[in-house]
């Protein structure tokens, strides 16, 4: 498969396989969902009767399965009826994080990153980022690419309308996890969209994971803590309308669904369309999400849950738009400029299904079994131009593909977490086993219209015909079987100093074959880990952690085989700080990371239309800091900072679409005017300048810029709120992400206004 421009972004042969839709089977339409929303109908019928008396307005299980994934089992108190029984609610664990939408902070009290034990993060040893409920509601956060924009050392590379690259300290983020348990990407890219509206947080720790991650790539750990049941009913609709016609609507509702009160439910359900300000792309999606909580026993809870999204993409791009001419001159165009045309396409669907028994053992230990199955769906028609521009408009000829993908996960992870006496001190201990199976399959055909010569104008007007597409004429198929071992423990030393001492040891066999050639490989590793926190004052703690990085890769070499893992080690120190009764969070990192065998592209076959790679080594070193919380009970703040250097072997820089230098600011404040109803807010976003390097072609450059955004949100009464956002408020024009010979430009001066209903 051939990229624009002579260089292409380092994607493996799966990834850039285009596939005949007819060839694989789509996935079963979503009953479930419709089970989990004919299932949280009864709960309208009684709800206001039947009231939970929580202090937290939720069930005390609930508001802790929402928050860590690491549940502490309680029963949640009765309604008002003195018919029924009283229940106690048992605080089984004061480390428990209640759910962010009800804390209205940029922070959190605790997480379970790292090594799912709950800690605070001032005493966690390593870098944690959190983005809350309360600041995506804020800035209308409503997808996955602006919400991680809002959060320290991540970089989001958006190099096409569909596909996004995460990074974080210079390398890929591929580790994305859902209430702590999840599978790597599929190679680097993100394709669709993840909606925010199911989610009450999302927690990031940066460097590696090996205690909580199968693989411990040591760029960040993405972990999406999903919306729990609460145990008293609520419900929240919102209606927003926005620039290019983007009309969204959300609905929320949860509560008990028996009158013991032993038993939630909660339902999500989005619908959003519209325009873009790019040319003819319409994007479109549906979500919709169920869960329900079922405390079996008073110190067991069962919480099965299901969600579906269906994203569309009509005029999809593929490839965006070249930075370089055939003579290396830097092309410019207008901010909604787009090759492709109106037939093509991108869709995705996603189905995510889960069930978790929590049971408590006993005051001090608690084991927790979570299973998780996966649907990820891609289906599309793409147009995609390649060659060098001339400066005639000439240069340029067609490549058409019809794509279909298919990846299956299944994921069992069980684990065991309790506290020991020793030596007269209390200390952590955590024990847990997980499994995972994977299976990738891409066909793919090319239309029946490719090289033909495309001129410059017909590009950019998106006029290219449709082909026809027959039967697949290529296909990949992977298979990725994972069984890791895990243990973390965290021993109190002295009243100020504990150690953190873990190891994960993990199997993969990947076999598979692309296009008639097969591959078998299989490797093994361990991770151990190592933290150490000391408390300096009462509000102050220094850290310093070290751990290795064994990191299986599906990358192909040049004999269509796997290159291996990657492997290499990543040193932390800093120091953290809590204030203002812990309602505000700091820290201050410096690291080094080390990689070898790394993943890079060296070549294109074009007998096989695939791209082959070979390892190389990287070191990465930078500082970081972060601040989130409360300044005071009407001020929220989330700022950070990165510095950051990536070399090869030789000291030379690498991976120069990573700006070196980056900052953003997050705030909004509530007046005391107007009887605290008014609160305003913005937004702001720096990064350093970046490049992209052509070796034969030239340099594409990418100054410093800003983009900054405006909140502002009044409360009519307790049910009604109306916000308004305003985002790239200066209308600053920049390309979203330098890492491939293409890219798209940033979203230009828009804005939206929500109505919010509560009850």
């Amino acid at each position: 498969m051939r990229r624009l421009f002579s260089e292409t972004p380092a994607q493996p042969s799966a990834s850039i396989r285009r596939a005949g839709r007819n060839n694989v089977p789509r996935p079963a339409r979503p009953i479930v969902a419709l089970l989990a929303i004919a299932g949280m109908l009864p709960m309208l019928s009684w709800a206001q009767a039947s009231t939970a008396t929580n202090d937290n307005g939720v069930g005390g299980t609930s508001g802790a399965s929402a928050a860590t994934g690491s549940t502490a089992l309680a029963t949640p108190a009765l309604a008002q009826d003195s018919a029924l029984p009283t229940v106690t609610v048992h605080a089984q664990n004061s480390g428990i994080q209640q759910p962010t939408e009800r804390t209205h902070s940029y922070t959190i009290q605790s997480t379970t990153a790292g090594s799912k034990i709950g800690l605070s993060p001032k005493e966690t040893p390593q870098s944690v980022s959190v983005l809350t409920r309360e600041e995506m509601d804020d800035f209308q956060l409503n997808d996955v690419n602006t919400a991680l924009r809002h959060v320290t050392g991540v970089t989001v590379e958006p190099y096409d309308s569909y596909a996004t690259d995460f990074t974080s300290r210079g390398f890929h983020i591929t580790n994305l996890q859902f209430d702590g348990v999840g599978l790597p990407l599929e190679y680097t890219s993100q394709y669709g969209d993840i909606d925010m509206a199911l989610y009450d947080r999302v927690e990031v720790l940066r460097g590696a994971d090996g205690l909580n991650a199968e693989t411990g790539n040591p760029s960040a750990t993405v972990n999406f803590i999903r919306k729990r049941p609460t145990y008293q009913f609520q419900a929240s609709g919102d209606v927003s309308y926005g620039s290019w016609d983007t009309k969204r609507v959300d609905v929320d509702i949860s509560g008990p669904l028996n009158k013991a009160g032993t038993v939630a439910g909660r339902l999500v359900a989005v619908h959003q369309d519209g325009s873009s300000y790019t040319d003819r792309l319409q994007p479109s999606k549906d979500i919709v999400y169920g869960v329900v909580d079922i405390n079996i026993t008073p110190s067991t809870l069962a919480t099965v849950g299901y969600s579906y999204e269906h994203n569309r993409l009509k005029g999809a791009s593929w490839g965006g738009l070249p930075f370089l001419d055939a003579s290396g001159n830097q092309l410019s165009y207008n901010v909604g400029a787009s090759m492709a045309p109106s037939w093509a396409f991108f869709n995705t669907e996603e189905q995510r299904a889960f069930a978790e028994v929590t049971q408590q053992l006993g005051n001090r230990w608690k084991w927790k079994t979570s299973v998780n199955w996966n649907d990820i769906y891609s289906y599309a028609q793409f147009f995609y131009p390649y060659g060098s521009l001339n400066a005639d408009g000439s240069g340029i000829n067609s490549y058409t593909s019809n794509y279909q993908s298919s990846n299956r996960q299944f994921v069992l992870d069980s684990s065991v977490t309790g506290k020991i006496d020793l030596f007269g001190r209390t200390h952590d201990l955590v024990f847990g086993a997980n499994f995972s199976r994977s299976q990738f399959t891409n066909p793919s055909v090319e239309g029946d219209t490719d090289g033909i010569p495309v001129g410059y104008a017909e590009l950019l007007a998106g006029t290219y015909p449709k082909p026809s597409f027959g039967d697949a004429t290529s296909h990949v198929n992977y298979l990725d079987v994972r069984r890791s071992l895990y243990a973390s423990s965290r021993w109190s030393l002295t009243d100020r100093a504990h150690l953190l001492l873990g190891v994960n040891y993990t199997q993969a066999a990947s076999s598979g074959s692309a296009d008639g050639t097969g591959y078998n490989q299989q490797s093994s590793g361990s991770a151990p880990y190592v933290g150490l926190t000391y408390d300096l004052t009462n509000q102050i703690t220094a850290y310093a952690s070290f751990t290795k990085i064994f990191n299986p890769q599906y990358q192909l070499n040049i004999d269509n085989q796997l290159l291996g893992p990657a492997r290499g080690r990543s040193a932390e120190a800093g120091i953290k700080g809590a204030f203002f009764d812990n309602r505000l969070n700091t820290s201050l990192a410096v690291y080094r990371i080390h990689q070898s065998n790394i993943a890079t592209q060296a070549g294109f076959n074009s007998d096989t239309g695939d791209y082959y790679y070979s390892g190389g080594n990287a070191t990465s070193e930078g500082i970081e800091a972060d601040i989130s919380g409360q300044i005071t009970r009407d001020w929220n703040v989330s700022a950070g900072a990165t510095i950051l250097r990536v070399t090869d072997d030789s000291g030379q820089s690498t991976q120069l679409y990573v700006p070196r230098k980056s900052a953003h600011l997050s705030t909004s404040y509530r007046l005391p005017y107007f009887d605290h109803k008014l609160t305003v807010g913005s937004s702001i976003r720096w990064q350093s300048a970046t490049r992209y390097v052509d070796a034969t072609l030239g340099t594409a450059r990418q100054g410093s810029y800003a983009d900054v955004d405006f909140m502002v949100r009044y409360d009519v009464n307790k049910h009604f709120t109306i916000t308004g956002n305003l985002y790239n408020a200066f209308n600053k024009k920049y390309w979203a992400s330098m890492e491939y010979n293409y890219g798209t430009y940033g979203a230009p001066l828009n804005g939206s206004v929500n109505l919010t209903w509560k009850y």
